[in-house]
């Protein structure tokens, strides 16, 4: 059967939207398939009320908006429709009218060939159904998806590993030979003894500096196995080139003008801007082979942040073990204090500036916004790293003082700014996702879990207890996505541009089936 709606009156008067599977998502929110206008029809919630196929016809479900769903004059939560009927957005809000017809019958796959277990079939059919409705006008969210063929299961291919196995393998090798390569540089400037010390000193606090980072991306945390390949890209990549770079740099000043402006040079020129681009290349790498863990600025400041981390833990190696070369325990005292009480954070600060460049990238169809935020984020993360660096190495007395007055005012604001993104992600989800809880495929309790900061931490800390961390981990995870993977789409759609979400989606829903029958 197929249903058209036919809107009556407000700004879509006349217009007519068609559903023959999945859904219509009718409110004032951007991401409904039926939008009204969103500052002059207030009678309507963002996500009013919406419109399914099931087996047995169409229903139409109030999804607890404030001023009611009307059905020829009475007020309803979920009814099944008829041809013919009247409906009614709000007291004296939007109406319209329904029209149902039979379409032509199709063949339908054999159920024996879908991958799922028998007893999930029909309901999964239901819910990866993307709606096919459309309307006369400007393409959907909705629409987009359904004219890629996602209103059906696709039996995936059994993939090649091969080439996985390979790509580990090499992986593992380069971190071993940067490994190596980081260790003899160690022990070549500071001697077995102070390297190990600084490393205990410099690596055990770093553990402790990881967890909020980490924290941040509550609602859609990011595999354990790509932060450690970000911490060892600071630790090993940037390390290794920037060291190379920056001695090469000194000493070429120092032989040519004196060791003071070499020191100078190599500190407030080289340092930011090859140690930035070094750190940054990693952010690139990251969003070029695997871009589908990087959804936007939140993921871009903690990709970036765990980078930081990486290659200021192995600095601060090289300068713990010089202090106690120099000044024994009490020049390591007096340095730890330096960098790892007042300004453990100063990298983060500085590479998350190229990370919410990238993040803006990503958010964006603009193809100029795309190429030049990355490097307005590293022109601001170099601008501060030279800033950080001029003051301690060429107004040395007044370092506490600009540190006080800037540095501290600066970072809380970035701290504030990243709470604020983190802010905006939980109400993207919860406007995203609030038509797959009110149609039952999240359930509300775990949908309220999932978006809470709070509420997820003590979810996956308790789920350690009840050996079910993996399934409740990556079921917080796909939750996440799944509500991204629309944002992403609704995004895509109205710039009339392509997302890998568009594909990721389906397989998205299923993987939330999966680990909620297992939590």
């Amino acid at each position: 059967m197929k249903l058209t709606l036919t809107i009556d009156s407000g700004t879509l008067a006349g217009q007519s939207f068609e559903l023959s599977t999945g859904h219509l998502l009718i409110g004032r929110s951007a991401n409904c398939t039926v939008k009204f206008d969103p500052f002059n029809e207030k009678i309507a919630s963002a996500q009013h009320a919406f419109i399914e196929s099931r087996n047995d016809g169409f229903y139409i479900t109030d999804n607890s908006s404030t001023n009611g769903t009307y059905l020829n004059g009475d007020r309803i939560n979920s009814v099944k429709l008829s041809s013919g009927d009247g409906v009614q957005f709000g007291t004296n809000g939007i109406k319209g009218r329904v029209m149902i017809e039979p379409l032509p019958e199709v063949e339908l796959p054999d159920s024996s060939t879908l991958d799922l277990p028998l007893q999930n079939r029909a309901d999964e059919m239901q819910w990866r159904s993307i709606s096919q409705a459309h309307v006369k006008q400007q393409p959907t969210i909705v629409d987009s998806v359904s004219k890629l063929g996602l209103g059906h299961l696709e039996v995936r291919p059994e993939t090649n590993k091969t080439g996985k196995y390979i790509g580990i393998a090499l992986t593992l090798f380069a971190v071993v030979f940067l490994g190596l390569i980081v260790t003899g540089i160690m022990f070549l400037n500071i001697g077995p003894v102070a390297a190990v010390i600084a490393a205990v000193v410099a690596f055990t606090p770093a553990i402790v500096y990881l967890f909020p980072i980490i924290w941040l991306d509550r609602y859609d945390p990011e595999p354990l196995w790509l932060l450690s390949l970000s911490f060892a890209w600071g630790a090993l990549v940037a390390v290794v080139a920037s060291f190379v770079i920056n001695t090469v740099i000194g000493e070429t000043v120092a032989a040519a003008a004196g060791p003071e402006l070499g020191t100078i040079a190599s500190a407030v020129i080289s340092a930011p801007i090859f140690e930035e681009l070094t750190k940054g290349a990693g952010l690139l790498v990251i969003v070029l082979f695997f871009r589908k863990y990087f959804d936007g600025i939140l993921d871009g400041i903690i990709f970036a942040g765990v980078i930081a981390l990486g290659f200021a833990t192995v600095e601060n190696v090289l300068y713990y073990g010089r202090a106690i070369i120099e000044g024994g325990l009490n020049g390591l005292v007096s340095l730890f204090f330096l960098r790892g009480i007042l300004s453990p954070f100063a990298h983060v600060t500085f590479t998350a500036m190229t990370g919410i460049g990238f993040g803006i990238s990503r958010e964006s169809h603009n193809p100029v916004v795309k190429i030049v935020m990355p490097l307005v984020g590293l022109g601001a993360a170099i601008f501060l790293h030279a800033f950080w660096n001029g003051v301690a190495v060429i107004f040395g007395p007044l370092f506490f003082l600009v540190y006080l007055i800037i540095e501290i005012p600066f970072f809380f604001i970035f701290v504030g700014f990243a709470f604020f993104i983190m802010y905006r992600q939980n109400k993207i989800l919860k406007e995203m996702l609030a038509i797959d809880v009110a149609r039952g495929l999240i359930p509300e309790d775990h949908f309220r879990r999932a978006t809470s900061a709070f509420r997820s931490t003590g979810w996956l800390i308790g789920s350690i207890f009840n050996g079910k961390y993996r399934a409740t981990s990556r079921y917080i995870r796909a939750i996440g996505k799944l509500g991204l993977s629309y944002w992403h789409i609704q995004r895509a759609t109205a710039a009339q541009g392509q997302t890998a979400s568009f594909q990721q989606n389906p397989i998205l829903r299923e993987e939330v089936v999966k680990w909620r029958n297992e939590v």
